[in-house]
């Protein structure tokens, strides 16, 4: 009787998969983020949001958002306010919006008692990225950004060997990342990638690749900030 009743609940807990609204249909968010979240078992697509009825991007063809709610069969939303409004259950939020948004919708969804995954960079503002950060720990819900790096075999087995000390103790760290993405970068037609949005000094290749490498170190040598600095020539 008692392993049954464990094994219901077990099984219970497996078929309850999390309920997502992914806000912002670009082309990272059609390409990747709800090809995946619809092959997942854990996870339920229940909404998309767009402010674009058709969404543009140059670097591949978009559907439009009544197409990707018919592929997914589910309601779109133009806004996170009309979300919200809506009463769609929900447990979570994948952001995946234009960088300078990041915080509105963040802090909408913490608002709203939803666990956030956020595509990086986290936000264009550093007073944001705290207010962020502090708003998840005080709300108790779960805050993540999207540094897929740090979940590949390779960054778990790095982290491993730090950890158990077979390199030594870690005390200085060098490294480097190389992306061929002059295409992307350099091209001005990719406005969100190369013009300035919200309080951005600039934007570019820093925004979008250092996150990877920054989140890698910090996790890899589970290395805590202090300090930061930047020098461009």
């Amino acid at each position: 009787g008692e392993l049954w009743r464990s094994h219901r609940k077990t099984m219970a807990a497996e078929s309850r998969r999390a309920r997502i609204a992914v806000c912002g249909a670009g082309w990272w968010a059609q390409g990747w983020h709800l090809p995946h979240l619809s092959r997942n078992t854990r996870a339920r697509i229940v909404a998309i949001v767009e402010p674009q009825a058709h969404p543009y991007s140059p670097i591949t063809p978009l559907k439009s958002l009544e197409d990707l709610g018919s592929q997914y069969s589910v309601p779109t939303f133009s806004s996170i306010d009309d979300l919200l409004a809506a009463g769609v259950e929900l447990d979570g939020l994948l952001v995946c919006t234009t960088h300078a948004s990041h915080f509105e919708v963040g802090m909408k969804g913490l608002s709203a008692g939803l666990h956030i995954m956020m595509e990086k960079p986290m936000t264009t503002d550093v007073d944001e990225a705290r207010k962020l950060a502090a708003a998840a720990a005080k709300s108790g819900q779960t805050l993540m950004v999207n540094n897929t790096a740090n979940w590949r075999s390779q960054t778990i087995a790095a982290l491993e060997m730090v950890q158990n000390g077979s390199i030594g103790e870690v005390q200085h760290v060098a490294c480097s990342m190389h992306s061929p993405l002059l295409w992307l970068f350099d091209d001005p037609v990719n406005k969100s990638w190369t013009k300035p949005s919200g309080s951005m000094a600039g934007n570019g290749f820093g925004w979008g690749q250092l996150p990877h490498l920054l989140a890698w170190v910090l996790k890899v040598c589970a290395l805590e900030p202090t300090s930061a600095y930047a020098v461009m020539g």
